[in-house]
């Protein structure tokens, strides 16, 4: 069967006049924009939403005791405790606390407080299951209140320009028309939760908002044949372990039954809008909703990609969304850079449970923190790259090198890159004949690291890298990155030696290659774990400088190895 990039190269062949060539948004997550339930992230004087839904509150109710306690739910839940704990941990909890009404953390902390050892044998998504039980419906004279945003009431510019940014693309695609784009929560357990947001957050930047309600659960009511529509309630919480959704959010579980009721409309939405964005959260999550259960792209996904394709339908997803865009090669689901230097990097079928460590639950012999990744990639619409998010910020650029460098040493299919985005930013990746048109814009920029070519010595790696900062357009094609615009060569010389950072801690290692930069030095090195990461710059690099002083470069060599 022919890859999507494959079927692209056939599809420029025969279909030459199509307008816009297939583009994709990957962003890298952590955007902060002002919101009723995200006030700390608005200017003081945009802080106040009256009749607007404020922060999620919760009461217990015995009521409820029956729903949490099914054991349905539990007897798929190995190692959990015993339902008679949980009922015991319920009913003492609720005599202490009465009608209190709490939030979030402060239930979880009464319910620890009762019993900590039952509490803290709990995965996170089992604790989860019995908060949202108790979640209070916000609502004025009847009707459910609704998350309401200000796009440009925030602290910062960038979130705001890299939604208008979307829109603007959608918008090549509609001339002289609103354009339409659909959104997914599917990477999130609590996918109700997010739509309000989404919709005004998208009409505010210039869109018709259109919720496309597919998700795991609905994924399994439509293609599992699982009992369908009917048993929608039980399916998402068996995939999102959550309770009480339709209570809290009756509107949205009645928008979503309808869309399951009429599956033509369902499945031809991607047919119908011009851009779809994918929500941050699990990409596993995200995996589950466009694949059957024996690996097979469904329909939602088939009609996806051949909207891609057309150029007709921009793609653009954040944090989980953009990392669920991997190809073939593989999608990286867990881990840190630490336990990728420490431990390599492990195959592993689904998301690693938050909580494990906590609860003594890890999957044998795996931990929390370990770098997994899964063969069966992701939705693979541009061709066979890993891509990450939240990179310099989370430091995960030594576990995006890991894995690629597992890969290659695996002798599997490598990917022809691995794209990691920074948080607040994005990078546009369009498809063209000859190769990849890229150009990052936000608050910093994307790594971008080409497949190891050799294993050192001293058990690390070799590869050559670039810095995509916003100011200058490039082009991949044949392995190899060439600036389009605004970028000059670099004539570095002289080292700056080992500047006494660690490259396992958060920004440090893109501040470094900016300093690099700047400094016109030829090299550096940083500390990490116990191997040194040596950083060069190659001959015939180029370096530009973007709208906020961020350092694009192209032509580095990061050599990691133990001293």
């Amino acid at each position: 069967m022919k890859s999507p990039i494959t079927a692209l190269l056939l599809l420029f062949s025969v279909c030459s006049h199509a307008a816009e060539p297939p583009t994709l948004i990957l962003m890298g997550g952590s955007y902060r924009t002002c919101s009723s339930l995200l006030a700390e992230d608005c200017r003081p004087d945009q802080r106040a939403f009256p009749g607007a839904r404020e922060t999620p509150q919760y009461r217990i109710a015995p009521e409820r005791f029956t729903e949490i306690l099914d054991p349905a739910y539990w007897q798929a839940r190995p190692g959990a405790p015993g339902r008679a704990a949980l009922k015991n941990l319920l009913v003492n909890t609720h005599a202490t606390a009465g009608n209190t009404l709490f939030d979030a953390q402060s239930l979880s902390n009464a319910f620890e407080k009762t019993d900590a050892n039952t509490w803290n044998r709990l995965l996170t998504q089992e604790q989860d299951l019995i908060l949202s039980a108790f979640e209070q419906l916000q609502q004025d004279s009847g009707v459910r209140k609704r998350e309401q945003v200000r796009i440009d009431g925030g602290n910062r510019p960038y979130d705001a320009a890299l939604f208008r940014q979307l829109v603007a693309e959608a918008g090549k695609r509609s001339p002289g028309r609103t354009p339409r784009i659909a959104f997914t929560t599917s990477a999130s357990v609590n996918g109700f939760d997010a739509v309000d947001f989404y919709r005004d957050l998208l009409a505010q930047a210039g869109a018709e908002p259109v919720w496309w309600p597919v998700d795991a659960a609905l994924a399994e009511a439509r293609f599992g044949g699982t009992g369908g529509c009917a048993v929608l309630q039980t399916l998402r919480r068996n995939a999102f372990s959550m309770l009480g959704r339709e209570r809290v959010f009756p509107d949205l579980d009645a928008e979503q039954k309808v869309a399951c009721a009429n599956p033509t409309a369902l499945d031809d939405v991607p047919n119908t809008v011009h851009a779809l964005f994918l929500d941050g959260g699990d990409q596993w999550l995200h995996r589950q909703t466009f694949f059957t259960r024996d690996g097979s792209p469904n329909p939602w996904l088939r009609t996806v990609r051949a909207a891609f394709l057309r150029g007709d339908l921009v793609v653009t997803g954040t944090s989980a969304g953009a990392a669920v865009q991997s190809g073939t090669a593989g999608m990286i689901t867990n881990g840190t850079s630490v336990n990728a230097l420490a431990y390599g990097a492990i195959a592993f079928h689904g998301s690693m449970p938050e909580g494990c460590e906590r609860a003594k639950r890890c999957p044998i012999p795996l931990r929390e923190d370990d770098l997994t990744w899964w063969k069966g990639g992701g939705l693979d619409l541009f061709g066979n790259y890993l891509v990450d998010t939240h990179v310099s910020e989370r430091r995960r650029e030594l576990r995006l090198i890991t894995l690629m460098g597992a890969l290659a040493q695996a002798a599997v299919q490598a990917p022809e890159a691995g794209i990691g985005i920074d948080e607040t930013s994005a990078l546009t990746v369009r498809l063209v004949a000859d190769g990849l048109q890229l150009e990052a814009s936000g608050q910093s920029g994307a790594w971008w690291f080409e497949p190891p070519e050799s294993r050192t010595a001293a058990g690390g790696w070799a590869v050559r890298g670039h810095y995509l900062a916003p100011g200058a357009g490039l082009l991949w094609s044949k392995g190899r990155m060439q600036p389009l615009s605004a970028a000059s060569p670099v004539n570095p010389s002289g080292s700056i030696g080992n500047v006494g950072g660690d490259a396992l801690q958060p920004e440090v290692l893109r501040q470094v290659v900016w300093h690099l930069v700047r400094a016109g030095a030829q090299d550096t090195e940083l500390d990490a774990l116990d191997f040194r990461l040596k950083i060069k710059v190659l001959p015939g690099a180029h370096r530009w400088q973007g709208p906020q002083g961020q350092q694009g470069v192209t032509g580095l060599e990061f050599m990691l190895a133990r001293p």
